[in-house]
Formats: structure tokens, sequence, C-alpha cells
């Protein structure tokens, strides 16, 4: 889970419906977001919020290098609290990734060449869902600040992981893991650094949060880019979405 996600909202309406001060440049619109891209982030500045811009795979502060980056673009729940990587960031280091959806993939028959092969699926924010904030996902996750120890004066590099969980039942039918999504209480409750239990005030998201559609398999490759990524393809008829084999 994910690999790649949607930016179709922009950075001021974005910060309009999560209350946030606004403190990033504008990023373009794009319909398929890929690991070490900039991504928008909602942090606790000195008890206030602010959206602010990160590098989507995150860095830990004492690695000697960036290159862990795209392997480090999700953080499972059940293990954040363990890792290296992780564990010092949840006291303060608590973020919010809002996006418009993500793609996931499931192996089954292609649609369009009925070769077995993985067929991309959107997921997005369910309408009237306590989880859509104004049709916007919540993703709860982690970030921190990196410099290149090889580099004394060279820039800060801010990264950002996205945490995951099991995959409710529906999202289970095309993948065995999905984002921690959160409603209105529980990003007040992510961001709350006076919180220091943040990981036991995630619910379990309902069947209902999300929407779902099988898209173009033209979202494999990160070059392409366009609303037509998003928009529902008709699977074949012998392949109903309860029948499709799980990764």
């Amino acid at each position: 889970m994910c690999g790649r996600i949607v930016r179709k909202t922009s950075a001021l309406q974005i910060s309009e419906a999560f209350a946030a001060q606004l403190n990033t440049d504008e990023l373009p619109t794009s319909f398929n977001v890929a690991p070490t891209s900039r991504i928008h982030a909602i942090v606790n500045d000195a008890g206030s919020r602010s959206l602010v811009s990160l590098s989507w795979g995150l860095v830990p502060r004492w690695a000697s290098d960036s290159s862990r980056a795209a392997s480090l673009i999700n953080a499972r729940v059940e293990t954040v609290a363990e890792k290296p990587s992780f564990r010092g960031l949840l006291a303060g280091n608590r973020c919010v990734l809002p996006l418009d959806g993500y793609f996931e993939w499931k192996e089954q028959l292609r649609h369009d060449t009925n070769k077995p092969g993985k067929q991309p699926y959107y997921f997005s924010a369910h309408a009237g869902s306590p989880f859509s904030h104004h049709g916007i996902l919540a993703i709860a996750g982690l970030w921190t600040s990196w410099k290149n120890p090889n580099e004394p004066n060279g820039r800060v590099l801010n990264t950002a992981v996205a945490l995951t969980t099991q995959a409710n039942e529906m999202v289970g039918e095309i993948h065995h893991r999905m984002p921690v999504l959160l409603d209105q209480q529980g990003v007040d409750n992510w961001l709350d650094t006076d919180n220091q239990s943040p990981l036991l005030d995630l619910d379990l998201v309902p069947n209902d949060a999300l929407a779902v559609c099988a898209v173009s398999t033209k979202v494999n490759s990160s070059r392409n880019n366009g609303s037509d990524l998003i928009e529902p393809i008709a699977l074949t008829q012998n392949q109903p979405l309860d029948e499709l084999k799980l990764f």
C-alpha cells in the first residue's frame, strides 16, 4: 500500500478544509504522484495547524544518504513504534497527509488482454463519509528532517511516511493493507502533541469510507498523467470483484 497517489485539490482548498495556515507553494495537479515527489502535509506548528510540503519517502535523521527514501513511503502501524526509522517520531513528529485518492493493484486477468497481470484500482473518499474532508482523504503520517552529513552547508530535506493498517473487508478484496484514514476527531487526536498515546486512538475504518473503481493500466507508468487515469473502466463480466484473487 499505496505506491501512487492523486493530488487535484489546491493547497488553498486543503488549508481551508483542515483549518490550517497555508505555508507552502502550490504543488502542481497530478493524477500519478510517485514516491520521492513532494506532497502536502499538515503539521502541528507551535499549537497551530500548518500546511507544508514534504518529500514522500522518509529519510531517517541518522541516515548517511537519502537512498532509502523510495522504500520508506509506508510504515505498518502495528510495528511503527518499534522500528528505528520511525519510533522516535511518534512523540512530536506526527503529520496528516491530505490527498484526493490512491491507487492499489490486484493480481488478476487483465481487462484488456485477458492475460494474468496487475489490475489497478482507484480509491477515493466516499461522499458523505466522516472520513471525507470536503472530498479529501486524511492519512496519518510521520515526518522528519534530514541533512546530508557530507554536506554541512547543504539544504535540509523534510520527508514523510504514511501509516498503513490491515485492510477492512471492502479494501481487502483488492489488497490486504490500506492507509490509516482519519475522520475529524482522528485528525485532532493525531495532531495533538499533548496526546502521548496516539496509536491507541486510531479507529477501524468502515467499509463505506472509500469508493473504489477499476482504472486503466496506464497508471502503471509514472510518465502518464491526466484525469483519464482515475476514470472507471468496465472489467470483463467473468471477473466479478468478489471472486478476484488476492495478492
